[in-house]
């Protein structure tokens, strides 16, 4: 994935963002240099590693300063439900109006000047001026808003297969974008730097305005990219100009960024491109019925089927996320599941075979299942990756219940983990090297050699 080089800011300065002496942030990797000491608190506090000062004579915060604030501020942000009086103000709000990537969003109930929201399974509930649990909406004077909309502060034109989704128009490339924010806080998180985020810590709105189109895209800089727009219009644009099918939101939570999806995925429609959701599944039935009218696919992270483990690792709950696939199957809408097999949390087999044989119940036995290998990140930096064994192992417990088409990925030692199989006569039908398609058997969706049917959507 690409990643941009954000503009970031902790709250208490935000209202220093536009004076005459700019703030100056380090980076992340610049900042681990500074000391193994300080590596090590950078870690422990889950990556707050953006710090600011006055430059010229001004008096400067020191070290010890700006980073108890950013300490308090990572620990208040994973303990706490909303942001309280974190709503963006002033010139860095006036900013943020001015480039168009404020919009009223979806999906609220007005309280008097309080907010209810009604997104996603948090709910939260906001005072003017509280920011909510995902970061991106912001409750001003009654109104709920939201920070992300048409900001983009990672874009690509991935292989399908990275999403991963294995029946859904392989061997195409679909083009990918994020906005930072989540309403989970996963230990695991692959993408913290940018789910973990809020808009105004990834994207920069001082300079002149700047819209990723296809005249701009082979000269953009890092600084361009802190800046530069991306709408809806744009999205699509692009997409064309790529000659991919697809649009893929991703990399983040969309769901945080409802709005700025919705309104892609409706425009992508219309112009015949098809659209991605990969998510955590975490989002409430009416916004998610609203959604699947516009969305042909999505790839949802099954992450335990543990309400506990959902607690402790996710932050989350687990019955939203199996009423949402139950939901996109209602809606006609094609799905994979992936799980990421998390050692000492997710590894337990046995809970394995209960995810398996709901799912086979449930929903059905043709929709993929993806188990996929963790890797030390975030804050389970001190656990090892998953072993290949337990892998193969889930794998074989998965087509032991009954399911179909299961798949194993993040992995290069397991020569057969992307193989699609013929589920009646085994025959292989699509054999893939990492997140590329190297022979593609299929014949009108059907198995050349006994003519069954294989799930999916295949043109």
């Amino acid at each position: 994935m690409d990643r941009a080089k954000g503009f970031r800011t902790t709250n208490e300065q935000q209202q220093e963002l536009f004076s005459e002496r700019a703030c100056r942030s380090v980076a992340r990797r610049r900042f681990l240099l500074y000391g193994a000491c300080a590596a090590g608190c950078a870690a422990a506090v889950g990556g707050s590693y953006w710090w600011r000062h006055r430059s010229g004579g001004a008096q400067s915060h020191s070290w010890t300063e700006s980073f108890k604030k950013a300490f308090i501020q990572t620990f208040s942000a994973d303990s706490a439900d909303v942001f309280k009086a974190d709503a963006p103000k002033g010139e860095l709000w006036e900013a943020w109006q001015r480039r168009g990537w404020v919009r009223e969003a979806r999906h609220y109930l007005k309280l008097g000047k309080n907010i209810h929201c009604k997104l996603c399974p948090n709910e939260c509930r906001l005072a003017p001026e509280d920011r909510g649990h995902c970061r991106n909406r912001v409750n001003k004077e009654g109104i709920l808003y939201t920070l992300a909309y048409g900001n983009a502060c990672s874009f690509n034109n991935d292989p399908v297969e990275k999403k991963p989704l294995y029946h859904f128009l392989p061997g195409t490339k679909t083009f990918s974008f994020a906005i930072s924010g989540c309403g989970f806080r996963c230990l695991n998180c692959q993408n913290w730097d940018i789910s973990q985020r809020k808009p105004e810590e990834s994207k920069d709105p001082r300079g002149e305005s700047l819209r990723l189109r296809p005249e701009t895209l082979r000269r953009l800089t890092a600084e361009d990219i802190d800046r530069l727009s991306l709408f809806p219009e744009d999205v699509v644009e692009l997409t064309e100009y790529l000659g991919s099918p697809s649009i893929s939101y991703t990399y983040s939570e969309p769901t945080v960024w409802y709005e700025y999806m919705y309104d892609t995925a409706q425009l992508a429609r219309q112009r015949g491109l098809k659209n991605i959701w990969v998510t955590c599944g975490y989002i409430q039935e009416k916004p998610l019925r609203e959604l699947a009218k516009v969305i042909d696919a999505a790839n949802v992270d099954l992450k335990s089927f543990s309400e506990e483990i959902y607690r402790t690792l996710n932050t989350g709950k687990l019955e939203p996320v199996l009423r949402c696939l139950k939901i996109l199957k209602e809606e006609g809408v094609w799905f994979e599941v992936t799980n990421l097999v998390v050692p000492t949390y997710t590894d337990d087999l046995q809970m394995i075979r209960r995810m398996c044989q709901w799912m086979v119940n449930e929903l059905g036995p043709d929709w993929p299942l993806h188990f996929s290998r963790f890797r030390p990140a975030h804050k389970l930096t001190n656990l090892p990756p998953t072993p290949a064994s337990v892998l193969i192992e889930a794998r074989q417990i998965a087509r032991e219940s009954g399911l179909h088409y299961v798949y194993i990925g993040n992995v290069h030692e397991v020569d057969d983990a992307g193989i699609t199989y013929c589920p009646q006569c085994k025959k292989e039908l699509i054999y893939r090297e990492g997140f590329f398609v190297i022979r593609n058997e299929l014949k009108g969706g059907k198995c050349p050699s006994c003519g069954r049917k294989i799930a999916g959507v295949w043109a």
